[in-house]
């Protein structure tokens, strides 16, 4: 016998195990555990796209409730690769989530998007809030910043479409450009020169992005790339 809905869900109960639990007590639908986790956080951590679609059929279902470290059930879905936009889409098209919450860390569900290359999700969720690509987390990092330090190019891409700031530095100077170097990824960079980024910028021990480049071999290889397509840095 399972402790809790919850923990039924980690040790992958199936979904007659939920309905069942469900009908029997509703209460059990919205129950938190000790990290404040209730069963859709667990749904949308461990990949039960059964379970999820059935958990949002539920009027009284609470889809914003937060975990102890502030996440919602719908960052946790666009963490999880085994969560398909399909179902995410579910998520953002409710009039009862709130795309605008936060993490204990700042962070939001575009943060997330951006960082794990979802640019599916980062549309939608920037036609519905293009306000979100300017929010920073508690390092003042913005969705680019996470976008460009993963490699998302994609994504990178979008949210300069969009007019997001480009220039922006985090709490430790690092603006997009020198997130892209320092993680190694010259293509991004690349990107970003031709949109204007300022290759002057300089981070709080006075570093630009070519300062802090991974090695000489993505520094060598970022300066031919800006040669080829004629761009000043």
């Amino acid at each position: 016998m399972y402790a809790s809905l919850g923990q039924a869900l980690q040790e992958n109960c199936g979904i007659e195990y939920v309905q069942r639990t469900i009908t029997e007590d509703r209460n059990t639908l919205n129950a938190p555990d000790a990290d404040k986790r209730t069963p859709l956080h667990w749904a949308c951590s461990v990949g039960k796209v059964d379970v999820i679609e059935y958990l949002l059929k539920q009027p009284d279902i609470k889809i914003d409730e937060k975990d102890e470290a502030g996440w919602t059930p719908l960052m946790i879905a666009i963490c999880n690769k085994a969560i398909p936009d399909s179902l995410i889409d579910k998520f953002l098209g409710r009039p009862d989530v709130n795309i605008e919450m936060t993490t204990r860390g700042g962070q939001t569900c575009l943060h997330y998007a951006s960082g794990k290359g979802r640019l599916p999700i980062v549309r939608k969720i920037c036609e519905r809030n293009p306000g979100a690509m300017r929010v920073r987390d508690l390092q003042g990092q913005q969705p680019l910043h996470r976008a460009a330090a993963v490699g998302h190019l994609n994504v990178v891409k979008y949210l300069l479409s969009q007019k997001c700031p480009l220039n922006a530095s985090d709490s430790f100077g690092f603006t997009a450009l020198h997130f892209a170097l320092a993680e190694g990824h010259p293509e991004i960079a690349v990107e970003l020169i031709k949109s204007d980024a300022d290759t002057l910028r300089t981070d709080k021990e006075g570093h630009t992005a070519l300062d802090v480049c991974m090695d000489r071999s993505i520094r060598q290889e970022f300066i031919e790339m800006c040669k080829q397509q004629g761009l000043d840095i």
